[in-house]
């Protein structure tokens, strides 16, 4: 990766605005993201109730997505970015008072909401703030400040619920609020910059247009759900397949910290190298490490040594893959087309992560976790040869800014 590919990012305005949002909102969805799981088998779930927490946040997500748009055409940028932190960070405050599953999952949904602003407008103000020819590297450098967090404070929760009282756990969930003092400005930075006002960017003005978009992006969001619904199972059940905090912690610590590096680091390449070999790469690397924690996971535990380097591949391929499916996407969509774009890439990667943890949860209730990651091993594999044999440039796309951009 280059040095100074990043340099130039960061001394750009506003990037250190961006990066400095997102590692707040990031941070507050990282420490609860195994912790509200967890605090609901406190309080008497099951595997599939615990599973459902993550599918519901994701659920929230995904609605509150859509409408992003109208949101930003109603009251703009800076309060649309104040409302995301504050979705995100203050139901956690009432989630801490009580461990039944009803309220951590009404509390849960109005997190879910916030998140949904938060990763549509953070990705488009990635693409709209980043340097000419330096879109992958902006959007790497931004998937390096979401993640960081993620390193921190995923794998710390296991150590975390054994040595803190869960409700003071979920109370710090409360950290995204801290962003505030930085959406003013952000947000007006985006509008300044932005292609054309949010009301003619989203996917209710244009519907023929959207769907021309998501036909144009289908492999790479296709791609991008199914790593995520690999990495999401991981990230809720981590604590529940392996015998010890301990290893709960290393697996995670495992996972994010090599997503955080080669998400950041296929962000880089994606402005100088052809995508598709390294996507069926990638891919190909997420399919044998979900086959290696599969071997791993047993009835009474997991075995430590296939987990982790079953992990350390999934996360390479996680965080690379989330970088290079989202430049991919706004390549193919155009710039006319970023904000649909961001909301479809953003909804596949919240969909993957809560269809994942829901079908792991029901995997390891009817059979185990074991037969959970065969199976997405295998589907996997086959979007493996998707990738490779599919040519993913359509009739009437925008083209790549260089040849090594296309296929």
């Amino acid at each position: 990766m280059s040095e100074r590919a990043t340099e130039s990012v960061l001394r750009t305005p506003d990037i250190p605005h961006l990066l400095t949002v997102g590692g707040f909102c990031f941070a507050g969805l990282a420490l609860l993201l195994p912790v509200s799981p967890a605090w609901a088998v406190a309080g008497g779930a099951d595997e599939f109730g615990a599973g459902l927490v993550t599918a519901v946040l994701m659920g929230a997500t995904v609605l509150a997505q859509l409408c992003v748009r109208a949101t930003l055409r109603a009251i703009g940028w800076p309060r649309t970015l104040a409302l995301g932190a504050l979705l995100l960070g203050l139901p956690a405050l009432l989630q801490s008072l009580s461990d039944h599953l009803l309220p951590i999952l009404v509390t849960t949904a109005l997190r879910g909401a916030g998140f949904g602003i938060v990763t549509v407008c953070g990705a488009t103000a990635a693409a709209a703030l980043a340097p000419r020819g330096r879109q992958g590297a902006a959007i790497g450098l931004y998937g390096l400040a979401v993640a960081l967090p993620q390193v921190v404070l995923t794998p710390a929760a296991p150590w975390l619920m054994g040595a803190f009282a869960l409700p003071a756990i979920i109370a710090c969930g409360v950290l995204p609020v801290l962003a505030l003092p930085w959406t003013r400005a952000l947000g007006r930075a985006v509008e300044a910059r932005a292609d054309g006002p949010p009301a003619q960017e989203g996917p209710a003005q244009h519907p023929d247009r959207t769907a021309t978009v998501l036909r144009r992006i289908l492999l790479p969001l296709t791609v991008l759900l199914l790593v995520t619904a690999a990495g999401g199972a991981v990230l809720t059940f981590a604590p529940q397949f392996t015998d010890t905090p301990a290893l709960a912690a290393t697996g995670l610590l495992a996972l994010t910290a090599t997503a955080a590096v080669a998400r950041w680091g296929c962000g880089e390449l994606a402005d100088r190298i052809a995508q598709r070999p390294i996507t069926a790469l990638l891919a190909a690397t997420a399919c044998a490490g979900l086959a290696l924690t599969a071997l791993a996971v047993g009835p009474d535990g997991a075995a430590a040594l296939p987990l982790l380097a079953g992990l350390l591949l999934l996360g390479v391929a996680y965080g690379g893959l989330q970088s290079l499916t989202l430049v991919r996407s706004f390549d193919l969509a155009g710039a006319e087309n970023r904000h649909a774009a961001s909301v479809a890439w953003n909804i596949g990667y919240d969909a993957g992560t809560g269809l994942g943890s829901l079908a792991l949860g029901l995997a390891a209730q009817a059979a185990t976790f074991a037969a959970g990651f065969t199976v997405m091993s295998v589907v996997m594999g086959v979007a493996v040869l998707a990738v490779a044999l599919t040519r993913t440039q359509p009739s009437g796309a925008p083209r790549a800014r260089s040849d090594v951009r296309s296929q």
